[in-house]
């Protein structure tokens, strides 16, 4: 103790530790002292504005409430100073000289207990906890001087000094106005803190929303109502589209905003955008990252809330601000609260809800959405079973019934069904036009049942995971069982062939040996010889052609066999044809035509030099 009116405090040693790990260990970006001194300036307005409703004796009562920023390049000082609830003696010791006690925790304690039932909208936006926010100033600098006058009438001004080491010192101060003055003596590699545009950015950033004027001279620094916390029907469009290009540094449009809140389980409000364009994957990597903003009671808190919502979603923009989430310590890890993935459950089910209130109501909108994000949809089902209903209705495909953009809806597939259809058919192929062209659609076109037809790698995985919808499962047309209707299924399956079809089918096993597993006939085919199919379910040719054919990416599997089921159109000029030429010696060569033949129509050709060989002779 030096005087009667100055007295030196030592730190606790648990208290040194903490304040080691707040300055050296606690945050990723020193400046983040800015947004915690702000907030907590914040804090102490909040809480000497609820208290002017009912306090007729609070000190200073008329003066305005604000945040005063004041830079000194020459004295390398940083001073925050707002007019807030102010700290007596013994609060400014108990308040920040103990780190481990939180004056706005008891606060809001308190506050809770004596608030009025019936009116509890008078409660005061509370933010942070004093202590630890307050002690990240020293990652900036090497002494912190605290001037506070509290609210109390009678109380005296205190000062409190340290440069945050092993002491501090509390003494009287001649302040008479009410509130606290933060002056920062800022080390000599902080002196960017005191440049009027490092100041304005970090405030833009971080505390951009607080509910209180942060002023720079005679310059406000922030925008007081956040666009997220008005009605959505007092947001004009243009107001929508300009905060999108200011969070996402895009100069388009945004293709769909959505703006949400919620109450229960745990309180949140939202604005999120979908962009007009869908980043493009290269190498193989998709570059998309979350791109939500998280702010707590208006601060700022994280630039991508990879937790508030589930990765399928990840090309989302936009921001979420939320009243339940803590503003103290573990800010930098917020993600791991409880509340987090309840608002994570709740976002995703409104947002979903809201593109499905879309597909049906503005076909034309939803459609642009889909081409742009349509695979992030298919990803959300092969890879997060969670929300598979809820997704499946939001698929949208080219089918053989219509054929100018990808509008079909499993709704409207079982819809048109056939009477006696029990399943949902699907086709899969490396380009549409070529799609439209298989022999595996030739049953299907024939007998007037649709098909959808997929282009996109991921699809193969996506329907071998979709289960059923409505109790019908999905089957790929070049499965072995069709599962068709029955008198369609007699029909093509009902086969009788001559002699001569028999031995042909029986030296086609034998000359494709190497290739071929089976050989049948079908009457599916209308216009092709043959095609390969699967005769136990197995992988698509699509799959086959990824895993076998090799790739720039090193991901194929080349030089390992992989034979193949082959059927037969018994009724085809071509079958019939070598039906009659089996003591030709040509034969073998014929048939290995029929095999390419059947590798060209599904897009695909495995050896070509066999093929060209084949070819040269007819040419000649």
């Amino acid at each position: 103790m030096s005087t009667a009116t100055e007295e030196t405090f030592e730190f606790k040693t648990e208290i040194k530790e903490l304040m080691h790990l707040i300055v050296h260990t606690l945050y990723s970006h020193k400046e983040i002292f800015l947004r915690e001194l702000l907030s907590n300036a914040s804090d102490a307005l909040s809480k000497v504005q609820f208290e002017a409703l009912t306090n007729t004796d609070l000190y200073d009562k008329e003066q305005s409430l604000d945040i005063t920023l004041t830079l000194d390049e020459k004295e390398k000082l940083l001073v925050v100073e707002d007019t807030g609830i102010g700290m007596t003696r013994e609060q400014l010791i108990k308040e920040i000289g103990t780190i481990a006690h939180s004056g706005t925790k008891r606060f809001v304690k308190e506050l809770a207990e004596n608030a009025e039932k019936d009116n509890p909208k008078s409660l005061p936006e509370v933010i942070g906890q004093f202590g630890v926010g307050f002690y990240s100033a020293f990652m900036v600098a090497d002494k912190v001087t605290v001037d506070t006058k509290s609210m109390e009438k009678d109380a005296p001004g205190v000062t409190w000094e340290s440069d945050g080491t092993g002491s501090y010192t509390v003494k009287e101060s001649e302040r008479r106005k009410r509130g606290t003055t933060i002056t920062l003596h800022l080390k000599k590699d902080a002196k960017e803190f005191t440049q009027k545009d490092r100041i304005s950015s970090l405030v833009e950033q971080y505390s951009n929303y607080l509910p209180f004027p942060v002023l720079l001279g005679e310059e406000e620094l922030n925008k007081h109502e956040a666009l997220w916390r008005k009605q959505p029907k007092e947001v004009k469009e243009d107001e929508y589209k300009e905060f999108y290009k200011q969070i996402s540094n895009d100069w388009q449009e945004p293709l769909l905003t959505q703006h949400f809140s919620g109450d229960a389980p745990v309180q949140f409000s939202a604005v999120l955008y979908a962009p007009k364009i869908a980043p493009t994957e290269y190498y193989g990597q998709d570059p998309t990252e979350h791109g939500l903003k998280l702010y707590v009671k208006r601060v700022f808190i994280q630039d991508d809330c990879k937790a508030m919502l589930p990765r399928f979603l990840r090309f989302l923009r936009g921001v979420v601000e939320s009243e339940d989430l803590p503003l103290n310590v573990g800010r930098e890890a917020i993600q791991n609260d409880a509340n987090i993935t309840k608002i994570n459950k709740v976002l995703t089910k409104k947002y979903l809800a809201a593109l499905k209130k879309m597909s049906s109501k503005e076909e034309e909108n939803y459609l642009a959405f889909w081409a742009q994000f349509g695979r992030f949809i298919k990803e959300g089902i092969y890879s997060d079973t969670t929300y598979k209903d809820k997704l499946m209705p939001l698929l949208r495909f080219n089918t053989t019934k219509q054929t100018d953009k990808p509008s079909g809806s499993l709704k409207d597939y079982v819809a048109n069904k056939k009477e006696d259809q029990k399943v949902i058919y699907y086709a899969i192929g490396e380009r549409l036009e070529l799609l439209r062209r298989s022999p595996h659609l030739e049953l299907f076109l024939r007998n007037d049942i649709e098909v959808i037809l997929l282009t996109e790698p991921m699809d193969d995985m996506l329907f071998s995971q979709m289960g059923d919808y409505e109790e019908m499962k999905f089957i790929n047309v070049e499965s072995g069982d069709l599962e068709l209707p029955e008198d369609l299924k007699k029909e093509i399956e009902d086969v009788e062939v001559s002699d001569e079809l028999t031995k042909l089918k029986d030296k086609i096993k034998e000359v494709l040996s190497e290739q071929v597993t089976e050989v049948r006939f079908s009457k599916a085919l209308t216009d092709s010889p043959c095609h390969f199919y699967n005769a136990s379910g197995g992988m698509s040719h699509n799959v086959r052609k990824l895993m076998f054919s090799g790739n720039d990416m090193g991901m194929g599997m080349p030089g390992i066999p992989l034979k193949r089921d082959l059927e037969i159109n018994p009724d085809h000029p071509y079958v019939k044809t070598l039906s009659g030429r089996l003591e030709n010696d040509s034969i073998d060569e014929q048939i290995k035509m029929l095999y390419h033949l059947a590798s060209l129509l599904e897009g695909s050709l495995e050896e070509p030099q066999e093929l060209a060989g084949l070819i040269m002779p007819l040419l000649r």
